[in-house]
């Protein structure tokens, strides 16, 4: 039981002050004491020089007077059987000396005048008495009254200490240790036992009954609030579960709506090519099948970005790299991009720069890239007039080696309206477009560039949109990719 008051930090700390603060006023007090008994013994013991003064010094001037020495000797012998005494010296006119004890190097002494009066009132000088005391012994049992008295106010203050202990443990300390037992092992989700305390009751609530009443009510409130949270939680949860259900709805149904409204409209882009083409259609009619297969291949490319930016959405879009020949994939590019200006009925030429150092083949989704390509080439080629579209393929600039590849960078300029700088920050978002009356009259959802963004973010490329304008061109995309050289050419793809 001892070792558990001691384990008690708080009693043990308060039992150590209370120690302290009861030493030093058991030294204090002790000291005044101590004092207060050599003041009193120092005065008892020079009393004994008033006591030589008041019953000696008669008797020993009458022994000198009558020439009695044996009494002198008598009468010294007595006065230095007093322990306060350590020195006498009695010198007389006739020349006789008697001493008793050691002189001390710092004595408190008396000298005292022996004299004999006679009848007539004649005063004759008979000799000194020079009497020396010592406070040794004084200072001795003063000390020794010290040490005593110290001690005994040490044990009373020990007592008290470890009678403070067991007060402050039995009263406090114990049932702090059960509100913090009861706090540590109390779980908020499930409600835990009430919290009591190891005592009688009593008519007046203290800091204790106050403590239990705050913490029982801090429970409370605590567990409210996680129901209320729980609640939320869970709502939240079935909320995220029905969004997710939507969304998977949502992309099955515009996957199967684009699937189902693509082939029906391929068919008509197939009948409107064969009127359009045919020896012996009209010209009014072969006009009519023209725009209706302008207006046709735009409905078709929105619902191929409608149906792409789905899958992103979904995560179905994957990457597969295999060797390809880029010579013959940026020859594929102009290709598709010189019809899309011919689609567009504008003259615009397109050109394609190469860098001499490429190699013949690189380990890449040709198929991916050449989404990204064609949806930037058919916004240079919707909204470039005049001019030119050039595409650039080459090694990006030399930068630190990052252990991934060869970094290719394939650029796209035109000589277009050009993008402004407070615009180049949601060129890439969502159905955002620059310019909506531009939009209008070009048509587009704005999402072709948004989905080549993520489209070659899963690539682990970046298209970026350059921030100076060079060689005359007002717009220039930059798509930079990490890709291995294929070194075998024998498996070229394109």
């Amino acid at each position: 039981m001892i070792r558990r008051y001691f384990r008690d930090q708080l009693g043990f700390r308060l039992v150590l002050a209370s120690l302290l603060i009861g030493s030093l006023l058991s030294i204090f007090s002790t000291g005044i004491q101590l004092v207060a008994s050599y003041e009193s013994q120092k005065t008892d013991t020079t009393g004994v020089l008033d006591q030589i003064k008041s019953t000696m010094s008669e008797t020993l001037e009458l022994a000198l007077w009558t020439f009695d020495f044996d009494q002198v000797d008598i009468i010294l012998d007595g006065i230095a059987s007093n322990a306060a005494v350590t020195h006498l010296e009695l010198s007389s006119v006739t020349g006789h000396r008697w001493t008793r004890g050691t002189a001390s190097e710092t004595p408190l002494q008396r000298i005292y005048d022996l004299n004999h009066t006679s009848n007539n009132g004649v005063v004759q000088p008979l000799g000194t008495l020079r009497a020396e005391l010592s406070l040794e012994a004084v200072i001795d049992r003063v000390w020794a009254q010290f040490w005593v008295t110290l001690l005994t106010n040490l044990v009373k203050a020990y007592v008290a200490a470890i009678a403070l202990l067991y007060i402050v443990h039995r009263m406090i300390s114990r049932h702090m240790h059960t509100i913090a037992e009861h706090v540590d092992s109390s779980s908020v989700a499930i409600p835990s036992t009430e919290l009591h305390l190891d005592r009688a009751a009593r008519a007046k609530t203290d800091d204790l009954d106050r403590i239990v009443r705050a913490v029982t009510a801090y429970e409370g409130r605590v567990r409210n609030t996680m129901t209320t949270l729980q609640a939320e939680i869970a709502e939240r949860v079935k909320s995220e579960q029905d969004a997710r259900e939507a969304l998977s709805v949502r992309s099955t149904f515009i996957g199967t709506m684009s699937h189902e409204v693509r082939t029906p409209l391929n068919s008509i882009l197939g009948f409107l090519h064969l009127i359009e083409t045919g020896k012996e259609v009209p010209d009014r009619q072969r006009h009519y099948a023209n725009v209706a297969s302008r207006a046709a291949r735009q409905l078709h490319n929105q619902l191929s970005n409608v149906l792409d930016m789905s899958r992103l959405d979904s995560n179905a879009v994957t990457i597969s790299t295999r060797p390809t020949n880029i010579r013959r994939l940026a020859a594929q590019w102009q290709e598709t991009t010189a019809a899309a200006v011919h689609f567009h009925q504008k003259k615009i030429n397109v050109t394609l720069d190469l860098d001499p150092h490429l190699d013949t083949e690189y380990e890449l989704d040709g198929a991916r890239l050449t989404q990204i390509i064609t949806n930037l080439t058919d916004n240079a080629a919707k909204f470039t007039t005049t001019g030119e579209i050039r595409i650039g393929v080459g090694h990006a600039p030399k930068q630190p080696d990052n252990g991934i590849g060869t970094c290719l960078e394939v650029s796209i300029a035109d000589t277009g309206p050009g993008i402004s700088q407070k615009d180049a920050a949601r060129v890439f978002d969502r159905f955002s477009q620059i310019d909506e009356g531009m939009s209008r009259s070009h048509g587009g959802t704005g999402l072709g560039l948004a989905i080549s963004l993520e489209m070659a973010q899963l690539m682990g490329a970046q298209l970026r949109l350059a921030s100076d304008e060079r060689d005359g061109f007002a717009c220039k995309f930059l798509l930079t990719l990490h890709c291995n050289v294929r070194l075998d050419s024998d498996h070229a793809t394109s």
